[in-house]
């Protein structure tokens, strides 16, 4: 592991709602790591969060796995997203079991799919996961597992639990870019060599990789994985719409284990940052019950 820092302090917001909780203000540690990836012929960066106390203790923790949207890296939640602050807090006030956060890369246009450039979700169940539980304390069941993301790590978190509802207790898409039946001509994903062949976009490509095409599949399958959803209401790339006909789709099929929340906000990270502690705090809560 190379250490970012080796502490991080809060922001002001974070600190006043820990203080008003009566909460002590311990922080976490962040580092950056590379996980080799046989699958990309390459390493895998990521950037990862261990609670107050690991480097001390022996526990093993929960771990979330926080995709990043198009055009992103492995440091954009940290950094433009509040992810650690947000951590802090809500374990601090007692609302998220302590747990690891693993923010990965493996593209600015990866989808966190297997699509016609890389093998993406291969290489993040096949490579990414068992490095992380090899090199970290985590505890390594179903119900301490759980994946997250914004706009196209949305579509990577939706896809990602679908096709492997075996390792993964929960989910949360924020402003999801899972587009049905096809992407509007301003998506990133209509210029995302994933989705491509002969060098332009494939709409049949996309409708195999799209969350709508594995329904009948997960739905055939025992085990369900809650998600919650959630877009702006000016969303300016139209995910709003998109979200509702994620929800009502997955209603048919698990309609206590959906949530939808259409929040006031376009596609930015004001509205990430607002919706990830929500966001968490229901996935958190829905694995300890699996």
């Amino acid at each position: 592991m190379r250490s970012l820092c080796t502490r991080l302090g809060r922001t002001a917001t974070a600190l006043a709602l820990a203080l008003a909780a009566g909460s002590a203000c311990a922080a976490g540690q962040v580092f950056s790591d590379a996980a080799p990836s046989p699958t990309l012929g390459r390493e895998l960066k990521f950037t990862v969060y261990v609670p107050d106390g690991y480097q001390a203790g022996a526990a093993a923790y929960p771990v979330i796995y926080l995709l990043h949207g198009a055009d992103e890296d492995e440091n954009s939640w940290r950094v433009k997203g509040g992810a650690i602050e947000t951590m802090d807090g809500l374990i601090a006030r007692g609302q998220l079991r302590p747990s690891i956060v693993v923010m990965p890369s493996e593209g600015p246009s990866s989808w966190w799919t297997d699509g016609a450039v890389a093998k993406a979700d291969t290489a993040l169940v096949k490579d990414l996961l068992p490095y992380v539980e090899l090199h970290y304390r985590t505890q390594k069941e179903r119900r301490a597992r759980s994946v997250a993301g914004l706009s196209m790590g949305g579509y990577g978190a939706v896809s990602l639990s679908l096709r492997h509802p075996d390792l993964f207790c929960g989910a949360a898409a924020i402003s999801p870019a899972a587009y049905d039946p096809l992407p509007p001509e301003t998506s990133a994903a209509r210029r995302a060599p994933q989705f491509m062949r002969n060098g332009k976009f494939d709409p049949d490509a996309w409708k195999a990789l799209n969350y709508a095409g594995q329904l009948d599949a997960y739905q055939a399958g025992k085990l369900r994985v809650p998600m919650w959803i959630a877009s702006g209401d000016h969303d300016r790339l139209g995910i709003a719409v998109v979200s509702a006909i994620m929800f009502w789709r997955l209603y048919q099929i698990q309609p206590k284990q959906v949530e939808l929340r259409i929040m006031d906000g376009d596609h930015e990270w004001m509205l990430f940052r607002d919706a990830l502690p929500d966001a968490l705090r229901y996935v958190d809560q829905q694995c300890v019950r699996s």
